[in-house]
């Protein structure tokens, strides 16, 4: 990796699908190369309702991409799922839902915002559509 960073001009990494192998080998990726910039892919399912609905509570789902940053080293952010995912409950004429119980964002932008990228779709979601945002409020969703 270091070579594609000297030799080839690559200034940061990309860490696909991260929830498929261990932290550790992401902080030692990002120990031994020192990129610019890494974001990783950490994707899980949010918590629903017996009736498939999205839960309020998304917690455990923001926490859990919350210590997946902190055991690869603290030095690579992530995509937040979390908050795409609510984000485009929310533009569905839910916007109750962007707000957690403190009152703050309900994704890991909310708990830890040097951490979060925020997106409204990727190649995975749209492409897939597995969680596509609605693409009458794609506009409303980058506001």
């Amino acid at each position: 990796m270091n070579w594609l960073k000297s030799e080839i001009g690559f200034v940061g990494w990309r860490f696909d699908y991260a929830m498929g192998f261990s932290p550790s080998i992401t902080k030692v990726y990002m120990q031994n190369t020192s990129p610019d910039v890494a974001v990783g892919e950490y994707w899980d399912d949010l918590a629903y309702w017996k009736d498939r609905t999205l839960d309020k509570n998304q917690d455990k789902h923001r926490n859990d991409i919350s210590k997946w940053v902190q055991a690869s080293g603290g030095g690579a952010t992530t995509f937040d799922f979390t908050t795409k995912r609510i984000l485009q409950a929310a533009v569905k004429n839910e916007l109750w839902r962007m707000k957690d119980s403190n009152g703050n964002p309900p994704g890991l932008i909310g708990i830890s915002p040097r951490y979060a990228v925020t997106f409204i779709d990727n190649h995975d979601t749209w492409s897939q559509q597995v969680w596509p945002f609605p693409s009458d409020k794609v506009m409303l969703g980058y506001a």
